[in-house]
């Protein structure tokens, strides 16, 4: 991919702050972040560039993927903070 398309930036509702575009092609390890789609979608043809981008069965991943509800998110935040400690 051309380092200006990895470079372009926007702003992250999750982090609350601007990402480049390369961020949000691994946030999720090896799929994009789940809002990828929602974030990139007025800039470029996001959705076809990731069906090129990825395999089959990332693709379906990717698209089957559910955000965790906010509680269940603070539990493990919470208990892998006391792993740590």
């Amino acid at each position: 991919m051309n380092k200006e398309l990895n470079d372009k930036l926007t702003r992250c509702p999750r982090l609350g702050h601007e990402v480049k575009f390369s961020y949000c092609l691994q946030e999720a390890g090896d799929l994009p972040c789940m809002r990828t789609i929602h974030c990139w979608q007025p800039v470029l043809d996001i959705e076809n560039f990731l069906k090129e981008k990825l395999t089959a069965e990332q693709w379906q991943k990717f698209i089957a993927a559910r955000p965790k509800d906010k509680v269940t998110s603070l539990i493990e935040i919470i208990a892998a903070a006391k792993v740590k400690t």
